[in-house]
């Protein structure tokens, strides 16, 4: 017995009056009025917010605007009219002066022509203005109306309308192929961006070193060790993950992963942290089409410690800008969105929620490649993209044998897509190797290495060594045993005079020459005060004047032998206590009528010329020289050296230095010796 369907008591519901969905999560609540003239607002809307970045969205409308005020200004009654104006000319047409609205016109390829023509050959903009306002236009027309303004421009007999968009028309094209014929026949400057080798890291890290004061002067020079090690962290983190400037300065905290459960050393080289760069060039591409399960890993790198190469660790310089930053600026963690690379204003402050300009980093480059001494060709020049370039060919090609990476691992490290031009590599990786293998600047080389024979030249370490490079080695080694004979000869002749007693007739073996090979014993960094020569003074050779007693002069006064000093205050005892504040005034007064070699001051302050005083020496020295300068002479002439009554007239003296030079400061302003700031 079959079954029998009960009757359903579904009713039917009107769309208006059923109950809503449930909302998928992270879905945003929409308004009441969802009409399709609003729903088309908020199209349009998302689609001038989101389908151009901020800058380039500003920028064409800023070429936009500017056109078209332009052209309504030179296609007014009084502009056109002129003795070369014809009867029937475009320009008459009183519809030309809207020819760079929105909706193009029959006379838009003319008038966007005339102000490329304008810009590029009356007021002599470049080759990028040119395209800059190309591309605005062309923007602009293509999202007018749908497809109507997208192709090449023409009439459409059967609409009786105008179709295409303006700037792919044959005049504007002709107009832009002359603005780079005239850009090329000008001489324009090539750039080239020159690819960062390990070689020029380990060079600036080189001049860093020279850069950075000793621990004396680290306090007043805080700016200086915040850039450099900012600068490092950047450098070294570009080189390595081989990014472009606007990738890795909107780097922000949360895209390193960093675990505080294991502690991080340099020694330990399976230590690491993770950078996510999710402002790479084409993660939103990627993100557009759909992630796959192999892009997941996508755009994160794992950073170990890199010793052998302390010039491109970015494990040792990223942590120690991090530590810098979190303890010294911020007093305190970062936030999830403060940027890794912060502002630096002139006076050193760091501005927390903005990141570094590219310009900014780029004057930071040019500054360090200068000061390393890198040399560079005529029209190159180290860019942002130079760690890029560098990074990639030293991973695939001047890496040591067993460590160069093979070309799939170049792809992926270097977020090249599967499709990816092959220009593009061979831009990077190849063009440099075939540069070198058929470079023959080096012809006239003894000794050639022979590029075009192996890959990088590697069969010039294997070849087998023949007579002449035997002879060559034989020549310079006897060179040295002759030269390291000969000092130990003047050695044992002068040992062996002074034990006698006698004066040797030798030659001193500090005037010979060092053998090849030798070096001096390195000494701590001192601070010794530079003279600044006049770029256009002659070059010449300064010969010291030696005295008497050895010693050697330059100028009217000899340098100390170890750098200029003012000792700090309190001073410090023989057994490592500091002597009590209420003294602090004697020594003042001591140090500025006598020299105190103990505590490095080599000369008394009174006596140093000016010359010590300026330069990079007046930030150093200058306040610290002028405040003992205030008390010394307040005790020495004003009170002509009575103790009882300096102390009487300034009690301040047993609170330290610091109270008694705002008290002598004080009386100095009274007896109107001072004139205070207005």
């Amino acid at each position: 017995m079959g079954r029998i369907k009960k009757t359903s008591n579904k009713v039917l519901v009107h769309p208006s009056e059923a109950s809503p969905k449930k909302r998928r999560k992270g879905a945003q609540p929409t308004a009441g009025n969802t009409t399709l003239p609003v729903i088309d607002k908020i199209k349009e809307r998302a689609k001038q917010q989101h389908k151009h970045a901020n800058s380039t969205r500003k920028n064409y409308g800023s070429y936009i605007d500017h056109g078209q005020k332009w052209l309504k200004v030179h296609a007014s009654t009084t502009g056109c009219q002129d003795e070369e104006s014809h009867s029937g000319d475009a320009y008459e047409d009183l519809t030309f002066r809207d020819a760079l609205d929105k909706i193009p016109n029959q006379h838009s390829d003319k008038a966007l022509a005339l102000f490329i023509s304008y810009k590029c050959f009356h007021e002599n903009n470049g080759q990028s203005t040119c395209d800059g306002i190309h591309a605005a236009f062309k923007k602009y027309w293509e999202e007018a109306a749908s497809n109507t303004y997208r192709g090449k421009w023409h009439f459409n007999e059967t609409r009786k309308c105008w179709e295409g968009n303006p700037a792919c028309s044959a005049e504007v094209q002709d107009v832009i192929k002359s603005v780079r014929h005239k850009t090329n026949s000008e001489g324009s400057d090539r750039t080239h961006s020159i690819a960062m080798s390990k070689g020029f890291m380990d060079r600036i890290l080189t001049w860093v070193h020279k850069c950075c004061p000793s621990e004396t002067y680290m306090a007043l020079l805080r700016t200086l060790i915040t850039r450099i090690v900012m600068y490092q962290a950047f450098s070294t983190t570009a080189w390595n993950l081989w990014t472009r400037c606007f990738e890795l300065i909107k780097l922000k905290r949360k895209d390193l992963t960093i675990d505080p459960s294991e502690p991080l050393s340099t020694k330990d080289l399976h230590a690491r942290f993770e950078v996510f760069l999710s402002n790479r060039k084409g993660w939103q591409r990627k993100v557009d089409k759909g992630l796959k399960e192999a892009d997941l890993r996508s755009n994160r790198y794992k950073v170990y410690p890199q010793p052998d190469m302390p010039g491109c660790d970015c494990f040792f310089w990223m942590l120690l800008w991090l530590a810098l930053l979190e303890r010294i600026h911020y007093n305190g963690e970062l936030e999830p969105n403060d940027f890794i690379f912060p502002a630096i204003g002139s006076n050193g402050i760091v501005h927390r929620g903005e990141h570094i300009s590219h310009d900014a980093m780029q004057a930071w480059i040019d500054k360090a490649t200068t000061g390393a001494g890198i040399p560079r060709g005529g029209g190159d020049s180290f860019t942002t993209h130079t760690y890029r370039r560098g990074g990639a060919q030293w991973r695939w090609m001047f890496a040591p044998v067993g460590e160069r990476w093979t070309l799939a691992r170049v792809r992926w490290w270097g977020s090249w897509a599967e499709n990816e031009n092959r220009d593009t590599l061979i831009r990077y990786l190849l063009d440099e190797l075939s540069t070198y293998e058929n470079d023959h600047s080096d012809a006239l080389c003894p000794t050639q290495n022979e590029a075009d024979g192996s890959l990088l030249g590697e069969r010039q370490l294997v070849k087998p060594t023949c007579s002449q490079d035997l002879q060559l080695m034989q020549q310079f080694i006897t060179a040295d045993v002759a030269d390291l004979q000969s000092d130990i000869r003047i050695l044992t002749n002068t040992l062996v005079s002074c034990r006698n007693g006698q004066p040797s007739s030798t030659e001193p073996l500090v005037q010979r020459p060092l053998c090849a090979g030798t070096s001096l014993p390195r000494e701590s960094p001192t601070f010794v005060p530079q003279q600044t020569v006049p770029a256009s003074a002659p070059s010449r050779t300064l010969n010291p004047i030696t005295n008497s007693a050895g010693t050697t002069n330059f100028g009217s006064r000899p340098l100390p032998e170890k750098g200029l000093d003012i000792p700090n205050l309190p001073v410090r005892c023989a057994d490592g206590s500091y002597a009590p504040k209420k003294d602090s005034w004697r020594y003042i007064v001591r140090h500025w009528t006598e020299a105190d070699p103990r505590r490095g001051l080599h000369v008394a302050l009174r006596d140093w010329p000016a010359k010590w005083l300026k330069g990079k020496n007046k930030a150093i020295f200058g306040s610290k020289y002028h405040q003992r300068a205030l008390i010394a002479l307040e005790f020495l002439e004003q009170y002509q050296g009575n103790e009882s009554a300096f102390l009487a007239a300034y009690p301040e003296y047993e609170e330290g230095h610091t109270a008694l030079l705002t008290a002598v400061k004080r009386a100095k302003k009274d007896r109107e010796e001072i004139i205070p700031r207005k």
